[in-house]
């Protein structure tokens, strides 16, 4: 009887790969494209202690990286185990991958690069006065020679992918490859200070750091002085967590998270819970669909997180990602709320003359393009300012002159105004110190447009607020202060307010009325599609109730939470507060301007309305001197 299961003596289609195939494979995981070697050798460079890394590229990278480093070197041993797959010096046994401090530990790079591209390592340890040179040419390595040049290592990768053709075709032009790898070397700029970098191309020069320039120095340096002169800074420890970094303005967002870096005991990383939280400090100041950026380094016990996850050692793991979360939360929050988040009129005034065919030359002012010259036929008429009919002209008068000191200042200038609108109040006074020790008392005459755009003058400028934006930021906030304190204060109607809802969202309420009512917000059912609206939070002044009930329930089905969550709090003051709020188009008087400024005045943040659109746009003298060319 024959046996079902071929003899122990037949040859196996299972075999062992050659080892090179096990390194092309492995460099398919951990070698993407020239920035995946850069960010490899660089990580090198620095857990071997390095203060000065040097990245020099060619052809965006596909035919030269290089990378020069002064750090403690290599001997003969060491570099003859360099090219071996999972040969590190980083760690000893199983137990150490649960502190790892390095930002390398697998000892796959050098053997997966090495079997793809054409190597060479020369490296000189502090101590020797003659360096080694070993050269792996797609996996066939030479062994180690003596040679010349200073101390620490150099590494060399030529024509990536020369023998894995398939792979070579994926790479993007030298330009695309190129940026890829100036990312990465800012982000190790902006990652480790006190060390120096310094990246060219084609032997020009693209980037430099020096070691002696703290973090904001290195934003200026990288991305400029607007950006680095608006970060607010973060700084906090709790004993277990420390955070230090800057967090910029919501108008820096981008559609990309390439600006928005998170450095973990100097690893870059990209992890989900740190993500999830910096969008969660700028939630309500900042459109959802865009990206905050923020430079952030996070430090704690090596044991504490796993970063052992993914090849690529970008994505790492938190044993108490709900602590980390909390104390990221509040520290980020508090700063993202002292950011100015005023949109800047420059940029506003900088695309008008653009428009009109001027150009702005850095120390010349706004200069017209000559090539732009409007011919006599075309010349523009001079608009004339008429009173239009039916849209009087509000405001008057001359702005305030700002400047004296407060003890100069009137009794009349420091008086108490209340409001002149339905529904404003009269809750608030507000004093904000300016410069030189002048008092901002908000004296007026303001300046109303198109009965939606308040104008006022500032010490340096003037500033335009949109009416509805700031009012509806005050109404949320004490909406969401009431709730918070349990003190909603509820305006029962006289009559009932009937709205139609279909069944699902009338079930829907209903199964959420009680959660509903600790809001504000009392209904009942009524019939089999409507439900009646009985009560209301009495801040809202002018609110619909049709739009809110039927805001609500689209809210609840939308998120499929409880009303209690806080996330859904929120969007429903947010729409709340949107609908009883004075309008675009609600002519208001001095009085009642003076009132919404000086309720704004006492909020944490004024700058945006809760769905993160600004309140205000300011105007410097100096953007007015180069619109004017005067500058």
């Amino acid at each position: 009887m024959s046996s079902k299961h071929p003899s122990s003596a037949q040859a196996g289609v299972i075999r062992a790969l050659p080892e090179v195939v096990r390194n092309q494979i492995a460099a398919g995981e951990v070698i993407e494209r020239p920035a995946s070697i850069v960010k490899e050798l660089m990580e090198n460079s620095l857990d071997a202690g390095a203060t000065h890394v040097q990245v020099d590229l060619e052809e965006g990278g596909s035919m030269l990286v290089r990378v020069i480093d002064d750090g403690v070197g290599m001997n003969g041993a060491d570099l003859m185990m360099a090219f071996e797959s999972h040969a590190t010096s980083k760690l000893r046994e199983a137990g150490d991958l649960d502190h790892i401090s390095s930002l390398g530990f697998r000892g796959e790079a050098l053997a997966s690069i090495g079997s793809v591209a054409r190597c060479a390592i020369y490296s000189r340890p502090r101590g020797d006065d003659i360096g080694l040179r070993i050269e792996n040419e797609g996996g066939r390595i030479q062994d180690p020679v003596d040679a010349g040049g200073p101390r620490g290592t150099t590494i060399e990768i030529r024509d990536l992918f020369y023998n894995t053709p398939a792979r070579r075709r994926f790479l993007k032009r030298p330009s695309t490859e190129l940026s890829r790898c100036l990312e990465v070397v800012q982000r190790m700029a902006l990652g480790h200070l006190n060390v120096g970098f310094v990246a060219t191309h084609n032997g020009k020069r693209n980037y430099d750091i020096e070691a002696s320039m703290d973090l904001p120095a290195r934003i200026r340096r990288t991305f400029g002085a607007e950006l680095s002169e608006s970060l607010v800074p973060v700084e906090a420890d709790d004993g277990m967590f420390k955070i230090f970094g800057y967090v910029a303005p919501p108008r820096f967002a981008r559609r990309d998270s390439a600006r928005q870096m998170w450095f973990l005991n100097g690893r870059m990383v990209k992890d989900k819970v740190l993500v999830r939280v910096l969008k969660e400090a700028y939630r309500g100041y900042l459109d959802p669909g865009r990206q905050p950026v923020a430079f952030l380094h996070l430090s704690m016990d090596p044991a504490l997180v796993d970063v052992n996850v993914h090849p690529a050692k970008a994505e790492v793991r938190f044993r108490e990602d709900r602590r980390v979360f909390a104390f990221l939360l509040n520290s980020l929050r508090s700063a993202v709320a002292q950011t100015d988040m005023a949109t800047p009129g420059e940029g506003l005034l900088r695309k008008a003359l653009n428009r009109d065919g001027y150009v702005h030359h850095p120390g010349q002012g706004a200069i017209h393009d000559p090539g732009y010259l409007p011919r006599p036929s075309e010349g523009r008429p001079i608009t004339e300012i008429r009173e239009v009919p039916g849209k009087p002209y509000v405001g008057g008068g001359s702005f305030p002159v700002y400047g004296r000191p407060a003890s100069a200042l009137s009794e009349g200038d420091n008086a108490t105004v209340g409001g002149g609108h339905a529904g404003l109040g009269t809750d608030a006074v507000g004093a904000g110190l300016l410069t030189d020790g002048a008092v901002d008392t908000l004296p007026g005459p303001f300046l109303q447009i198109d009965k939606t755009y308040i104008v006022r003058a500032l010490p340096d400028g003037f500033e335009v607020i949109d009416q509805h934006a700031l009012h509806e930021r005050i109404t949320y906030e004490g909406l969401l202060r009431e709730v918070q304190n349990g003190s909603v204060e509820v305006q029962r109607l006289l009559v009932p307010e009937v709205v139609e809802v279909s069944r699902a969202e009338k079930a829907l309420l209903e199964e959420h009325k009680d959660a509903l009512a600790k809001i504000g917000i009392e209904i009942e059912p009524f019939g089999e599609t409507a439900v009646a609206l009985q009560g209301m939070p009495s801040r809202l002044r002018h609110p619909d109730p049709m739009g809110l009930v039927r805001d609500v329930a689209e809210i609840l089905a939308t998120t499929g939470k409880s009303p209690t969550a806080a996330d859904v709090i929120e969007e429903v003051l947010h729409s709340a507060a949107c609908r009883s709020s004075v309008m675009a188009g609600d002519a208001l008087t001095d009085d009642a301007i003076r009132s919404i400024l000086q309720r704004g005045k006492q909020l944490e943040n004024d700058q945006t309305c809760p769905h993160s659109r600004p309140t205000r746009v300011r105007f410097t003298l100096g953007d007015l001197e180069r619109a004017f060319h005067r500058k």
